[in-house]
């Protein structure tokens, strides 16, 4: 009866803490995490993930480095290793060609990866420019260009648009990139550093309009500058390329039967998995997934709603403590059910 009660208790603090917020999830076309072996090898050959048609090909100065990149954004769980490339002479890039390349009339297409830049800034050729571009009928970059004060920006074609955001060495920033592919303009629209997990930012960092966005087939990590690249995701909506990570049971919410799979895994070290209840792929079950799930409490995945991000409830801590401890006396019960690689613009 005392179970029960605590329960309920949960329960009633749970609907006084959060409001319900929703937003709008599908699948990734493309994802590659770069979960490859040989860390100090060239990346050159590898083809892991999925949604690409070939393996990585181009220049032999990008090496698979160890672990991910520190996330800039919590929750972005990253997982696998992630691609290095130090300082170089001239311009440079390697390729992947997706299976089924974007731009189909009326769609949209979402774009994001990892990015930071290394060793000396604008050290390499060019300023030592450095992008992740998507090179179709009309190249889509995303970097710090030569000429930029350091900036990093959207180029599409010919055309530039700057953010406020300063490429520091050493530090990664979260890039989200929208197209849409209509009729007439392609609009393009860059999200620095987006909440992961939240409905789609009002407003973009920087936007490009371009006559010529009709299809994107290939991804290319490009630039002279000293950079490294983590976690490409590709899909059709913002949810899918940053999404909710505590949707444990994969119904589609994330509710009080999500937090119920956290608390029976609560302890779990070492090899977890989401269905666990680990939503920062740490391979643990530990309070930092309780406050991602937090965090995240309400959001409900269905295709065609969005609206905005709920924030913590002062509640936050004594539920986690609550939880804690209702995981712990079950356990104890018994009960654990800019940039063209080719010219160097952006400059």
């Amino acid at each position: 009866m005392g179970c029960v009660r605590r329960t309920v208790f949960l329960a009633a603090l749970l609907s006084t803490s959060f409001g319900r917020q929703s937003f709008a999830i599908a699948a990734l076309i493309a994802h590659d995490d770069f979960a490859y072996v040989g860390v100090g090898s060239d990346l050159h050959g590898n083809g892991g993930g999925f949604g690409f048609a070939d393996s990585w090909s181009g220049n032999t100065s990008y090496n698979i480095a160890s672990g991910s990149l520190n996330s800039p954004r919590d929750p972005l769980p990253l997982v696998g290793n992630s691609v290095s490339g130090v300082a170089y002479g001239d311009n440079r890039g390697i390729d992947r060609t997706l299976s089924v390349p974007l731009g189909v009339e009326g769609t949209s297409a979402y774009v994001s990866f990892v990015m930071q830049p290394q060793g000396i800034l604008n050290q390499g050729a060019y300023n030592g420019w450095f992008g992740l571009a998507l090179r179709g009928s009309t190249d889509i970059v995303v970097g710090m260009g030569s000429f930029s004060g350091n900036k990093y920006g959207l180029e599409v074609g010919f055309e530039q648009a700057l953010t406020s955001t300063i490429a520091v060495v050493g530090k990664p920033v979260f890039c989200v990139l929208r197209i849409d592919f209509t009729e007439g303009v392609d609009p393009v629209y860059l999200y620095m550093n987006p909440q992961p997990g939240a409905a789609e930012p009002s407003a973009a960092t920087a936007s490009l309009i371009n006559l010529n966005v009709n299809f994107v087939n290939r991804v290319s990590l490009t630039g002279p500058g000293g950079s490294a690249f983590d976690a490409i995701r590709i899909g059709t909506t913002f949810a899918d390329v940053a999404p909710a990570t505590s949707d444990f049971d994969g119904d589609g919410d994330v509710d009080g039967d999500d937090l119920a799979l956290w608390r029976t895994g609560f302890g779990t070290a070492g090899a977890a998995t989401a269905g666990d209840g680990d939503a920062d792929a740490d391979g643990n079950v530990d309070g930092r997934d309780f406050l991602i799930w937090q965090r995240q409490f309400g959001f409900d995945l269905t295709p065609g709603t969005i609206t905005a991000v709920p924030e913590p409830g002062r509640g936050g801590p004594l539920i986690l403590g609550l939880a804690i401890a209702g995981s712990a006396l079950r356990r104890r019960a018994g009960a654990r059910a800019y940039m063209d690689g080719r010219s160097g613009a952006l400059c």
